[in-house]
C-alpha cells in the first residue's frame, strides 16, 4: 500500500503542476493522432516490472486524459493492451527467465517459440486502438502550453532517470521501487514548493486497492497445493493439467505464478507444449479478477470491468486458439 500511495502522490504532483506537460507539447507537434501518443505513453510508463504494471503508466495518461467519463474509459483499454506484451519478450519477466532456465535455450531460441503470439498480441492491439476507437475519443490536451525546455527537463528528468536506474538494476517488486518512487515526490515538493501530499491519497482507491491486494495474498495461498498436483502430473493428465494451471493463474492473478506454473508444466511434458502452457495461463492471468492492473485502470479511467473483458476475451480466444492448433492439430 505505501507502494501504491506513492504512485497517487507522484500522480498528483503530475496532474495538478502539468509536471510532463511541456513534452506533450513537444509530442504533439509530430505526432498527430492521439491514440499514437497514448500507446507511446504507455510503452514508456509499462516497461517496468512492477506490481500492477500500469501503476506508473495510468498517472502519466491521467495527467492528460479528458475530464468526460466516457473519453476517459477509452484510456484504461488501451493502457491495459499497450503494456501488457512485455510478457512474451522482456528479459526482465519471470515468464521469460523461468521457462528460459527449465528448457535451458537461450534467449533468440526462446523467442522463437513466443515470436507468434507476440505478434498476434501487438497487432491485435494495433487493431483494436486503430479501427475500434475513434481519435476524437481520446483527445489530450486540447489547450496545451507551449514547449518550454527548462521546464520540460524539470518534470521530465527524474522520471527519466528513475526508469533507467530501475532498469539497469534488474531488480523488481514493490519493496524496492516504492524508495524510488518517494524519492521523486519529495523532488517534486522541492521543485514545487507544495509538502501537502494527503490531498492526493484517494480513499475510495485506498480501500479497493486493500482489498484487491488481501484478495491476491489469500488466494495466492492455493500455489503450493496447485503446484504439487502439477508436478505429481503424468503424460495423459496434459489438459486436465492445463485446466487446473489456467484456473489457477485467473484465481491468482500474479505474472510470476503462472510463469511458475508454465515451467513446472514444461518441465514435465516438454517444451513443445510451451506455447500452449503459455498462451492458456496467459489468457487466465490477463482475466483475473486478482490481476491489479485491472483494479488500478478502472480507479483512474473508469472503465467498466465489461468493456475490459470484451477486448481482452477476444485476444485470449485467438491466442488459445492458435496454441491449440500449433499443438494439437500440426
Amino acid at each position: 500500500m505505501g507502494y501504491i500511495f506513492g504512485i497517487m502522490i507522484l500522480g498528483g504532483f503530475i496532474r495538478e503542476y502539468h509536471a510532463l506537460e511541456d513534452v506533450y507539447s513537444l509530442i504533439k507537434r509530430y505526432v498527430s493522432d492521439n491514440r499514437l501518443i497514448i500507446i507511446l505513453t504507455s510503452l514508456l510508463g509499462g516497461v517496468l516490472p512492477i506490481p500492477g504494471r500500469v501503476a506508473l503508466s495510468a498517472p502519466l495518461l491521467d495527467a492528460i486524459a479528458p475530464a468526460e467519463k466516457k473519453k476517459r474509459s477509452y484510456f484504461g483499454v488501451i493502457d491495459y493492451l499497450s503494456t501488457h506484451h512485455y510478457y512474451w519478450w522482456s528479459p526482465l519477466e519471470k515468464t521469460v527467465v523461468l521457462p528460459m532456465a527449465v528448457m535451458g535455450v537461450s534467449y533468440t531460441t526462446f523467442l522463437g517459440y513466443t515470436i507468434v503470439p507476440l505478434i498476434i498480441t501487438l497487432s491485435y492491439t494495433w487493431w483494436y486502438i486503430f479501427s475500434k476507437i475513434d481519435p476524437e475519443s481520446v483527445n489530450i490536451l486540447d489547450n496545451v502550453r507551449e514547449f518550454n525546455w527548462r521546464r520540460a527537463l524539470t518534470g521530465w528528468a527524474p522520471l527519466i532517470a528513475t526508469i533507467i536506474l530501475l532498469l539497469n538494476t534488474g531488480k523488481a517488486g514493490a519493496p524496492f521501487f516504492f524508495p524510488w518512487f518517494l524519492g521523486m515526490s519529495i523532488y517534486y515538493s522541492i521543485v514545487f514548493k507544495d509538502w501537502k501530499w494527503g490531498k492526493w491519497l484517494d480513499g475510495k482507491f485506498a480501500i479497493i486497492a486493500t482489498i484487491v491486494l488481501a484478495f491476491s495474498g489469500v488466494v495466492g495461498q492455493i500455489k503450493g497445493p496447485v503446484m504439487e498436483y502439477l508436478k505429481t502430473a503424468t503424460p495423459e493428465m496434459l489438459i486436465p493439467a492445463s485446466i487446473v494451471a489456467m484456473v489457477a493463474a485467473w484465481i491468482m492473478g500474479s505474472s510470476g505464478k503462472y510463469a511458475g506454473m508454465t515451467s513446472a508444466l514444461v518441465a514435465i511434458f516438454g517444451p513443445q507444449y510451451l506455447v500452449w502452457f503459455l498462451c492458456t495461463e496467459y489468457s487466465g492471468y490477463l482475466l483475473s479478477p486478482a490481476h491489479k492492473c485491472l483494479m488500478i485502470g478502472q480507479q483512474y479511467f473508469g472503465t467498466p470491468i465489461r468493456k475490459y473483458y470484451k477486448v481482452i476475451g477476444g485476444l485470449c480466444g485467438i491466442l488459445i486458439g492458435y496454441a491449440a492448433i500449433i499443438t494439437f492439430a500440426i
